[in-house]
């Protein structure tokens, strides 16, 4: 039997308890996140019941993230500027206790942004979330870093933390042709892990969610542009039902 194979996967009352606080809770996720990703990760947590903030100034994250449910930190169009905010939001991070999700957008191709992400995995009881080419170039520093939950995302998405291990099998190729439709992933794996205590569950739940709701949206669409409109509308619309369904084909 292959590691995917032995992985657990989430049912869909179990996905659907984790939605239900998000909608309940409607935790406030503190994106610091790259240019091109901010009004669909915006839209994709308002439709999943969450609450978007973007602040980038470096003046003020640290007091926009004081109050949020989640940080996110994606590092896709770094700049002066962000890489200054990064330790502000790490240090609220820590010091409060908030969940934690990191993107290491093209971390391969850059020595800025592995610096930043080495910086990063520094921290405690993180969730990092990459493709494959992501997290292979930082195997290293994953297995050196303390309580870190691995969300590796691709056809099968896999998720691992200690002894917890789930994939998911859901989505759509049609999430690859749409430009920050994977960084809205991780915004929506931190709204999850600010009512979910195991974050290895709340990053299956989100990815659950949101890949059930693509191969929804790739139904009603006609191609990506009307994917783009359907993906919003479906994950708005995503309940237990919906989920068993599609848990259950």
């Amino acid at each position: 039997m292959s590691a995917v194979m032995a992985m657990d996967r989430l049912d869909a009352a179990r996905v659907a308890s984790v939605l239900a606080r998000v909608a309940e809770s409607r935790p406030r996720v503190q994106c610091l996140t790259n240019t091109v990703a901010q009004n669909i990760t915006a839209n994709m947590l308002l439709a999943f019941g969450a609450i978007p903030s973007m602040a980038i100034h470096v003046d003020e994250v640290a007091a926009m993230a004081e109050g949020a449910g989640a940080i996110l930190i994606n590092i896709g169009t770094i700049n002066a500027e962000s890489e200054l905010a990064i330790p502000k939001l790490l240090e609220v991070a820590r010091d409060r206790g908030k969940p934690l999700v990191f993107d290491p957008v093209f971390v391969e191709l850059s020595p800025l942004r592995l610096h930043v992400a080495r910086e990063v995995l520094r921290m405690p009881n993180l969730v990092v979330r990459g493709n494959a080419t992501e997290m292979t170039a930082l195997a290293f520093d994953l297995a050196a870093a303390e309580g870190v939950t691995r969300v590796t995302t691709g056809k099968v998405d896999r998720i691992e933390s200690g002894a917890a291990r789930f994939s998911v099998a859901h989505g759509h190729k049609l999430m690859t042709k749409v430009t920050g439709v994977g960084c809205a992933a991780g915004a929506l794996i931190a709204a999850c892990c600010a009512v979910e205590a195991d974050p290895a569950v709340a990053a299956a739940a989100a990815l659950t969610a949101y890949g059930i709701a693509g191969e929804i949206a790739a139904e009603r669409a006609r191609g990506p542009g009307s994917f783009a409109v359907e993906l919003v509308d479906a994950l708005a619309g995503i309940d237990e039902a919906t989920l068993a369904q599609h848990l259950a084909g």
